[in-house]
């Protein structure tokens, strides 16, 4: 009996055993579940994270097509300082030595009034000048007989010779001799400054350019007769010429201020100069529904005032533009006349952009339609390139 219960104790205390094994490999088995539940979505995200691939491309600037690309607009060229020359006295011309057009530097002979009466001048009073210098060398030895005389009055007086009456006539002639050289003293003075003024006359005769320019206006001619102040020359600086043209209001894009602009002297000519805008009129013209605006030439140009001149304005649109045919994504088939499609670049993002080609010569296109001045066209695209695409410009 006693043995029976020994056997069944161990029995019990072995499926004890058996039970407690098998609790501790379910409990194992679902912390092992759990760590591989919470672990699937950090993989899910490490995933979601890749970077996005960066295209390098390379960024042209279209060139615009001088021939058709630009609109011209008549405009007219004066200087902004011109100095008008005039008589400074009256006389005749005897010779004009520039015309029209010359140019000449400050200082340069313009033209000669007749001197012959100024140089008379000058000589009569020269000779009064020597003649008054002469009868004051002659006063002042009369000063010093009297003043002599005086002093040997005054000692015949103190010894009681003569009288006082003597003492003083010889004061008084004394006097007078110093108020005679003093009067001839003012009146040479005098001769003198009528001989400079005399001489600045003579100078005036000659008519000398006042700045350094072009002569737009001559006014006289040799043996003309002019009076004082009559005009004889207009003298326009070249240094500084301003560019006046207008603009219909209507315009879609209207030109800036500070905005550089190409000249030109002949329709559809190349471009020999540059001007800068400088302003624009407050008001358009009420009869021409225009704007006007003043520009001044920038550099040396060989351009004079009153030459009439085209400004070039580019046209809305942007108007033609050359590419190069890598320009265009591979496989494309580009025609004359079809359109097809360039890449932009815009900040570190690329853009498709439509365009409508106009011609092509060799691995030229000539684009009339869909690109804008300073656009960046991206140059040998990426074959899966795509708007909004994130790209770096490579070097």
């Amino acid at each position: 009996m006693t043995e029976n219960k020994i056997q069944l104790s161990k029995y019990v205390v072995h499926n004890t055993n058996i039970l407690l094994a098998l609790l501790s490999v379910t409990v194992l088995l679902a912390g092992c579940s759990a760590q591989s539940q919470t672990r699937v979505p950090e993989i899910r995200k490490t995933s979601a994270q890749t970077p996005i691939q960066v295209v390098q491309v390379f960024d042209v600037q279209p060139t615009p097509n001088p021939t058709n690309g630009d609109r011209l607009i008549p405009a007219a060229l004066s200087a902004e300082d011109t100095a008008i020359v005039l008589a400074e006295l009256e006389g005749r011309l005897v010779s004009v030595s520039e015309e029209e057009g010359s140019r000449v530097a400050k200082g340069d002979v313009l033209a000669q009034f007749s001197n012959q009466e100024q140089q008379l001048r000058i000589r009569q009073v020269e000779l009064d000048i020597s003649r008054l210098k002469v009868e004051a060398q002659q006063s002042q030895a009369t000063i010093k007989l009297n003043r002599s005389e005086l002093d040997r009055e005054l000692l015949l007086a103190s010894q009681g010779l003569v009288s006082k009456g003597e003492v003083e006539r010889a004061q008084y002639k004394l006097d007078q001799s110093v108020q005679e050289y003093e009067k001839m003293r003012l009146a040479t003075e005098s001769a003198a400054s009528k001989l400079e003024v005399l001489k600045l006359d003579l100078q005036k005769t000659i008519v000398r350019a006042p700045v350094t320019g072009v002569i737009t206006r001559r006014y006289i001619s040799p043996g003309t007769n002019v009076v004082r102040n009559d005009k004889l020359f207009e003298v326009a600086q070249l240094s500084r010429i301003e560019l006046r043209f207008r603009v219909p209001q209507t315009s879609e894009s209207l030109p800036e201020c500070g905005e550089v602009l190409g000249v030109s002297i002949e329709e559809q000519g190349r471009v020999i100069a540059k001007a800068r805008i400088r302003r624009r009129d407050p008001i358009a013209d009420p009869l021409s529904n225009t704007f006007g605006y003043v520009a001044d030439i920038v550099g040396s140009a060989n351009l004079i005032p009153g030459l009439t001149v085209y400004v070039h304005l580019p046209r809305e649109g942007g108007g033609s533009f050359w590419l190069p045919l890598a320009a265009f994504p591979i496989g494309s088939d580009v025609k004359n006349g079809d359109p097809n499609t360039v890449f932009i670049v815009k900040g570190d993002r690329v853009f498709s952009r439509g365009v409508v080609v106009k011609a092509i010569e060799g691995d030229q296109v000539e684009v009339e339609s869909g690109l804008m001045k300073d656009d960046r066209v991206v140059l040998a695209p990426w074959a899966g390139l795509k708007d909004g695409d994130q790209v770096t410009v490579g070097q």
